[in-house]
């Protein structure tokens, strides 16, 4: 199909389940439907689908189609902002919602390199690569610190580093690839040592997965220090990757600052599908549970032959094959799996996203052969 026959099914269907012909009338028909549900909220004398909505095949992707019939309007991303900030105990104007982390990680980054050149990101090596690789265009120097022996981040290294060039440090916290996490209590710790002109920006893109009970969210911290950023995004837990929203939680004074650097503005869609996943409770919960079981088979099967492998919080493992990442890439390409990409310092390690059960199921029957001599 067309993007644009896509989009004219959908909206017939949606014309069909509504009980009208009428395009003219299907938003009003829309509008007082969702209310009845109470499953709407008042934006500017707009109702905009929030939270959950009435039960046809799930509450997101009903709240996601239709969202077409309110393309044509700004604001619908107040009420997601909204709901966001009472679920972390901030003001609203300390939520920035962005398109997908990923634009937030690119302000960050420009924040950093906007006062001139000479600037230094300090980033753990692996790490996730968006705001560092950013950095480096924009003529910021990366000072890449390696993860320690357990493959987390050397807060004490990293912390060593910081100079008086040092204009943003970076962590990823769970970490990717390696996926695993530094202590809330050893992290609060590091974050007000650094020096306020310095900004911390921390990655929660896997937080919901977390299941180390010592782990935990620095969300709390941006009440009161103006050098943090907290990312979350609606990519991993929430599934939606392709709808690309994000959001940052900042200080009063610095969350104006980051809004101002704003490169794109929120789409409508997007910001539907989030609010409808962000309310349904069930959905995340059930999601969380079987990522979480599936994420501990595939240790399960590492351990039994005595590969290495980190302690991974996130939707993916990170193990030594034991040979080769090449040749165990292939292997596992000809069974119709494909694993992630090399990562320097660890040449024979894979890292593999955790998909649905039926795929966890595939990958686990192809690990002894991928892993053979």
């Amino acid at each position: 199909f067309s993007p644009l026959g896509v989009f004219r099914m959908i909206r017939e269907e949606l014309l069909i389940v509504l009980g009208t012909s009428s395009s003219e009338s299907a938003l009003p028909l829309l509008m007082q439907k969702l209310k009845a549900n109470g499953c709407g909220e008042s934006v500017t004398g707009i109702v905009i689908p929030a939270g959950y909505s009435f039960n046809l095949d799930g509450t997101m992707m009903y709240c996601t189609f239709a969202s077409i019939f309110i393309a044509q309007t700004y604001g619908i991303e107040m009420t997601l902002g909204t709901q966001l900030a009472a679920s972390h105990g901030v003001a609203p104007s300390q939520v920035i919602i962005g398109t997908g982390s990923g634009e937030l990680l690119k302000i960050s980054a420009l924040m950093a390199a906007g006062p001139g050149a000479g600037g230094e990101i300090i980033a753990a090596v692996p790490t996730y690569e968006e705001l560092p690789a950013f950095g480096t265009r924009l003529g910021l120097t990366v000072r890449g610190i390696p993860v320690d022996a357990n493959h987390q981040h050397d807060l004490a290294r990293m912390h060593a580093a910081i100079g008086p060039q040092t204009r943003l440090v970076y962590v990823c916290n769970p970490n990717n690839p390696t996926g695993t996490v530094v202590t809330r209590a050893d992290l609060e710790t590091f974050v007000r040592s650094v020096p306020p002109n310095v900004l911390v920006v921390v990655d929660e893109a896997y937080i919901h997965l977390v299941d180390d009970p010592k782990a935990g969210s620095m969300d709390h911290l941006v009440r009161e220090l103006p050098n943090l950023l907290v990312l979350r995004t609606f990519s991993k837990i929430h599934g939606l990757a392709g709808l690309r929203v994000g959001y940052a939680l900042a200080h009063e004074k610095t969350a104006a600052t980051v809004a101002a650097w704003g490169l794109t503005y929120p789409n409508s869609t997007g910001i539907a599908a989030a609010t409808a996943s962000f309310n349904d409770h069930d959905f995340l919960a059930q999601t969380r549970k079987a990522l979480v079981s599936d994420r501990a088979r595939i240790h399960a099967a590492i351990d039994a032959r005595g590969l290495p492998r980190a302690a991974s919080q996130g939707n993916f493992v990170f193990f030594d094959t034991g040979g080769p990442l090449k040749r165990f890439q292939e292997r596992m390409l000809a069974k119709g799996i494909k694993v992630g990409r090399h990562f320097d310092g660890y040449d024979s390690w894979a890292r593999v996203s955790i998909g649905l059960r039926h795929e966890t199921d595939a990958f686990l029957a192809a690990l002894p052969g991928a892993l053979g001599a």
